[in-house]
């Protein structure tokens, strides 16, 4: 059995916040979506103006959180010092003939010093690049554990981040979630001459319906490679790898970003980043031998459109690029320069579906606008 790293804290969070770190809201809506917001025990303000605004539409029926005490190295917050950030941005810069285009590209672009220096808390910066899967982990365990159906949307934002339920509700419900589509509510897209590559801008969130969510919990076996000796039934399966899976082994073979090491025939995507991003710690970079060295957003970005776990985006420009699946939200892009939700950043306006950098009093008094107007849509 796949285990989180930090076992004891599956459904852990801070005794100042709520229970268990998954709120059950109570469904009255044909339309359902799960929330995880990637947070900080630092700033838990932010994450009760959350749950006090957006989980109060009624189309929320899970608000999953992961804070530091959900990380695989727990205590990295507390013990992670300048020179390991110093090391880890000088060690992930580092490039090679060798490597894939892609991991080439994005090594050339991880934070250097100077731009984390800036940063009002570099470590913490760091620390957290792990924990959205930490978190995606939580609710996959939960799901596993409890039998609970898929919701139709699954929502990742960072926990000063406010969305709108009602205009979202009123955008997606007629959609048909089965259908695997992962949107970026701000899709950042690299130099198309240089690479075509796209990631979401983490602090807007990204939008997997209930077909995406599927395909990241699906099993993949893959004989010949990554079979763990320990585990009988992965050994002696000899049931052959459906299409998708041979697509997905195929696309393991590739390792473009050093992922192959850390794969076990049987386990799924989520899993498979999980451990991407967590086996080798931060406060073990001066003893790496491949280390951790993708942003967050990067490692959702790489998996979502490598790994087929959106359709093919309908942008005719890109139909050559098999790997063009991350689609942006109402087209919100930042390319040469921010489009649509993108423009939302620290600029909170009345009616917005998405903002992020939200103040929790700007989060409160919206949310009690929208109630006022549709209050049978809210508890």
């Amino acid at each position: 059995m796949f285990e989180l790293a930090n076992k004891h804290s599956i459904y852990s969070t801070t005794s100042s916040f709520q229970n268990t770190g998954i709120n059950r809201l109570g469904v009255s809506s044909k339309f359902n979506v799960d929330i995880l917001s990637v947070a900080s025990i630092k700033q838990l303000n932010l994450l009760n103006a959350q749950r006090s605004t957006i989980t109060s539409h009624k189309s929320v029926r899970n608000f999953f959180n992961a804070t530091e005490l959900d990380d695989a190295d727990p205590d990295c917050h507390k013990d992670i010092t300048w020179d390991h950030v110093h090391a880890v941005s000088k060690f992930c810069s580092k490039r090679s003939r060798y490597m894939s285009p892609i991991y080439r590209y994005l090594k050339s672009n991880y934070a250097n010093s100077r731009w984390l220096k800036k940063k009002k808390n570099p470590a913490g910066w760091l620390c957290a690049q792990v924990r959205p899967y930490s978190g995606l982990m939580k609710a996959y365990l939960h799901y596993k554990a409890s039998g609970e159906a898929l919701p139709d949307y699954f929502l990742i934002f960072d926990d000063d981040t406010y969305y709108n339920m009602e205009l979202f509700q009123r955008t997606f419900e007629d959609n048909d979630s089965a259908t695997a589509k992962v949107y970026a509510g701000c899709l950042v897209r690299s130099p198309i001459h240089m690479t075509n590559f796209t990631f979401p801008f983490g602090g807007f969130g990204s939008i997997i319906s209930k077909g995406a969510l599927r395909k990241l919990f699906q099993s993949i076996r893959c004989h010949g490679f990554g079979e763990d000796s320990t585990n009988a039934t992965t050994v002696t399966d000899v049931t052959p790898p459906t299409e998708d899976e041979a697509a997905l082994c195929r696309r393991l073979k590739e390792d473009n970003v050093g992922e192959l090491k850390y794969f076990t025939s049987g386990m799924n995507l989520v899993e498979l980043m999980y451990r991407y991003s967590s086996t080798e710690r931060y406060r073990d970079v001066f003893n790496w031998t491949s280390g951790f060295c993708m942003h967050s957003d990067w490692v959702l970005g790489y998996f979502v459109n490598y790994y087929n776990v959106s359709t093919h985006v309908s942008d005719e420009y890109f139909k050559n690029v098999p790997h063009a699946r991350f689609d942006s939200y109402k087209k919100s892009e930042i390319y040469k320069r921010g489009t649509g939700f993108c423009k939302n950043d620290d600029n909170c306006k009345p009616d917005t579906e998405i903002c992020h950098r939200a103040k929790p009093e700007w989060m409160e008094a919206e949310n009690a606008r929208w109630k006022l107007k549709l209050p049978y849509n809210f508890h």
